[in-house]
């Protein structure tokens, strides 16, 4: 998120400051030990501000993507212990595998091809992403569920690997507690998909793994599901609507990137320099959508999800989950998110 962004940058600027100063003598900061400390603060404003564009400044406080390789790799079934930079140098035609890196222990593990397919996705900007679709062991007898898949939007500081831990809550999980297919990419120079990180490469991310889906499956209605700052490319594009969507689950969903940082998530007026603005767009979109959102939230408040409630035109009534944190809502810990959603 934005406003976590900027406290980990400031963290980890004071983080320096205090290695390089003597760990055992307590003394009074002297002229040089200013004098450094305000030239990293200028070094910051600078990788921050400069150069000074938007788009730029916006890619740099809010898309924090885990380190490549860490969470999981890309191999071809074929020659497994074959290495990629990201899906783009994989071709079409050879059956790609994600090997998931078991955070616990380091092992690395596979899931079944029945339980994970890959597949990549070109966006309009020429990014390729890397995609998955879950299948669950078994599928819904509800006509309305069974007509349905799912497409999931990730938070930041997150990618398909972490979602993949085996012995946790994750994607296949998520298949089978709604008995349906459930998709899900990583962004825009997340994991190994090409291209780099930023809002407007986002949306068309979502767009293209949309589209996909439409075009593989044409009789099934889709589910966009956004989490945290996946959210905000879920609004972005269920505000278009189109063709075939059935619904939007928003899950700590915020107003806007500058709405983060001030008392008023519900403030008219939008800044011409705002980013992720939900609370502009949420109002046109047709089908209905729930938002759910812990109280304790640390990161983003509930009043931004309450504030964006107030706009839809086809609400259903919202989930507040008492006791739930940012990073607790989905980890499986509350049930009643997974029934209200399947629901």
């Amino acid at each position: 998120m934005c406003r976590d962004s900027v406290l980990k940058i400031l963290m980890a600027s004071q983080a320096l400051i205090q290695e390089d100063r003597d760990p055992v003598a307590d003394h009074q900061p002297g002229c040089c030990d200013v004098f450094i400390d305000l030239l990293r603060a200028c070094g910051l404003i600078c990788y921050v501000a400069c150069p000074p564009v938007p788009s730029v400044i916006t890619r740099k406080l809010a898309f924090h993507p885990p380190e490549k390789g860490m969470t999981y790799r890309i191999a071809l079934k074929s020659d497994p212990e074959k290495r990629f930079k990201n899906i783009k140098g994989c071709s079409r035609d050879e059956p790609v595998q994600l090997v998931v890196r078991n955070i616990s222990n380091g092992a690395d593990y596979i899931h079944s091809e029945k339980e994970v397919e890959v597949f990549s996705v070109t966006t309009s900007n020429k990014n390729e992403l890397v995609c998955i679709k879950c299948t669950p062991d078994s599928y819904s007898s509800n006509p309305a569920v069974a007509d349905q898949v799912v497409l999931f939007c990730q938070p930041n500081s997150s990618d398909l690997g972490g979602f993949l831990q085996p012995n946790s809550m994750n994607f296949v999980t998520y298949a089978n507690v709604f008995e349906t297919d459930f998709y899900a990419f990583d962004y825009s120079g997340y994991g190994f998909s090409s291209g780099t990180q930023g809002e407007k490469n986002m949306y068309a991310d979502i767009r293209a793994v949309y589209d996909k889906i439409r075009e593989t499956r044409p009789d099934k209605k889709i589910v966009i599901m956004g989490y945290s700052i996946g959210t905000t490319a879920a609004v972005d594009l269920a505000s278009s609507n189109p063709e075939g969507l059935a619904g939007v689950v928003l899950i700590a969903p915020f107003t806007s990137g500058l709405r983060l940082f001030s008392s008023k998530p519900d403030k008219p007026d939008t800044c011409w320099a705002d980013s992720f603005t939900s609370f502009d767009k949420i109002n046109r979109i047709d089908t209905r959508v729930l938002i759910c959102h812990g109280d304790l939230d640390e990161v983003i408040p509930l009043a931004h999800g309450m504030a964006l409630y107030e706009k839809l035109k086809n609400p259903v009534p919202p989930l507040i989950v008492h006791g739930a944190n940012h990073h607790t809502i989905l980890s499986g810990k509350y049930i009643q998110v997974f029934t209200r959603i399947a629901r």
